[in-house]
């Protein structure tokens, strides 16, 4: 084995040492997670005598120039029977003690990049490592049939009591922080749990194979399947040269120094909306509809809704409704989103979901277009879309602003956490502006999607991509004007009678004092 200095209590034996079904080991560019997870394999061989083992990158190429040629650095020469190293071969190693691994791209050759693997899938492993996990060739799906491949039961030998009887059956992956389906899928999930409490649909763990609702222990907390151990470049510095660590700080900045140096899950460059996240702006439904509760039980606040729409045709036609709070914080707690409905479907839609928070009648602020009489797909004149609402519906429209970069503005002033301002979900005395339920996944989508054009050279545009954009323009056209809020609602109570006894009755009327609970 090469030399290599892995400290005790670091980020490696912590890595070296799960047992959890998914270990991830991410972090920034040469901080030793390729090598540790070679050493892992190693290991496993070991303690599986028979075991057979994936390890596989996105491409042909890129496994051969990398995680295959860091493992045989690794492993002594005297466990290896064969391996095979033409084009030609099968690429499977062979060890002594009747172990395989199977090296393994998981694009198929001649394939697009849209292709998922099915010769890799062909098999049953007993534990799986994947190297570079964020690779642009590998999808979700693969993800998911990778784990469906985790069949095997070989009997461990060793002499570990907390290692797994059988199996292992272990995902392994390593990655380098990005902002694509594995941050958003199987990372961003897991921060949202461990900032919130709060347990997203996809955060892996136990659940009920019915309902699919996770299962609790007496704590009340969900057993999770995945364990990620994160590590910048600068905890692998003993095994890395001093000009190579200060080559990235003298060449990397910003988000690319966050991500590659630092080893951060920064967001993507390019983001309109870099300043959303969904750990402090999004809530549970249930919470966001108990603080409304409480808003006019206890206090008897009457708050102000306001309302986005943007229409769309065989594009997504979108609804947003919000209330604001005391503090002029924004709620948006409920909506619908969808293409090809028809405009009585979605005023009857509309007409529902004011009755459940008793929203009384207003105009929503919507997509100017939808004023035009002239049908921008046929150009015939007739009634406009929003006069269509109000006659079939009685939903009446009013037009939005629709200056994009005057919206974006201020929509990122609302998603912005602002200092000395409340938390009313947390306590804490910072807050952003704007929350939204996490009933409403279309916006998490589009907030995690929405970018800016580029230039040819990589220079971003002042202009966003005009593509899956609903419910941004939705949220923008619901802050044209800036909230309103709502108000105090003043009860009548009757004054007892001791404190009445000095005053004189007119007209014979009960005696009622205003004021507000």
């Amino acid at each position: 084995m090469r030399d290599f200095i892995i400290e005790e209590n670091s980020v490696h034996t912590d890595f070296l040492d799960s047992r959890a079904k998914i270990q991830i080991f991410g972090g920034g560019f040469g901080n030793g997670k390729t090598s540790t997870a070679c050493v892992k394999a190693i290991q496993l061989v070991e303690d599986y005598p028979g075991c057979n083992g994936l390890i596989a990158r996105a491409t042909f190429p890129k496994l051969n120039d990398t995680i295959r040629k860091e493992f045989k650095k690794w492993c002594p020469p005297k466990m290896i029977v064969s391996f095979p190293e033409s084009k030609n071969s099968d690429n499977t190693a062979k060890f002594t003690n009747g172990s395989q691994i199977n090296f393994r791209y998981i694009q198929q050759q001649g394939k697009g990049k849209d292709q998922s693997t099915s010769n890799l899938l062909s098999a049953t492993y007993d534990w799986i490592i994947i190297d570079q996990m964020e690779d642009p060739e590998i999808t979700y799906k693969d993800f998911l049939d990778l784990l469906g491949r985790l069949r095997g039961s070989t009997i461990y030998r060793g002499l570990d009591p907390t290692m797994p009887k059988s199996g292992p059956r272990w995902l392994i992956m390593t990655v380098n922080p990005t902002g694509n389906w594995f941050f958003k899928r199987i990372v961003q999930p897991i921060q949202i749990y461990k900032k919130t409490g709060r347990i997203v649909p996809d955060l892996l763990c136990r659940r009920n194979p019915t309902t699919h609702e996770p299962i609790l222990d007496e704590d009340g907390k969900p057993d999770i399947f995945v364990e990620i151990h994160e590590a910048s470049t600068y905890a692998n510095a003993r095994n890395l040269g001093t000009d190579f660590i200060e080559m990235l700080e003298s060449s990397y900045t910003g988000q690319m120094k966050d991500r590659f140096l630092l080893g951060k899950w920064a967001s993507y460059e390019g983001l309109v909306y870099p300043a959303f996240s969904e750990e402090t702006n999004i809530i549970t439904n249930q919470m966001m509809e108990e603080y409304l509760g409480n808003l006019s039980a206890r206090f008897g606040y009457r708050p102000n809704f306001i309302e986005g729409y943007d229409y769309g045709l065989a594009a997504p036609s979108c609804y947003l409704l919000g209330f604001v709070d005391p503090l002029g914080i924004v709620h948006v707690i409920d909506g619908f989103y969808g293409p090809g409905m028809r405009t009585p479907d979605q005023g009857k839609q509309i007409k529902s979901i004011r009755a459940k928070y008793g929203v009384p009648n207003k105009e929503i602020y919507a997509d100017p277009s939808i004023f035009r009489r002239i049908s921008l797909t046929t150009g015939t004149v007739g009634p406009s879309i929003a006069q269509m609402f109000y006659d079939e519906s009685k939903v009446e429209m009013i037009r939005g602003n629709n200056d994009i970069i005057n919206g974006i503005t201020k929509v990122t002033g609302y998603l912005e956490v602002q200092k000395n301002v409340v938390n009313p979900y947390t306590g804490e005395t910072t807050s952003p502006m704007i929350f939204f339920s996490d009933h409403l996944d279309f916006v998490q989508d589009e907030f995690g999607s929405y970018m800016w054009k580029k230039e040819a050279d990589g220079t971003s545009l002042d202009e966003p991509v005009d593509k899956n954009d609903h419910a941004m323009d939705t949220i923008k056209y619901m802050l044209s004007d800036r909230p309103e809020v709502g108000s105090l609602v003043l009860e009548l109570h009757r004054i007892p009678a001791y404190m009445l006894w000095h005053e004189q009755e007119t007209f014979n009327e009960p005696r009622y004092a205003r004021y507000g609970s």
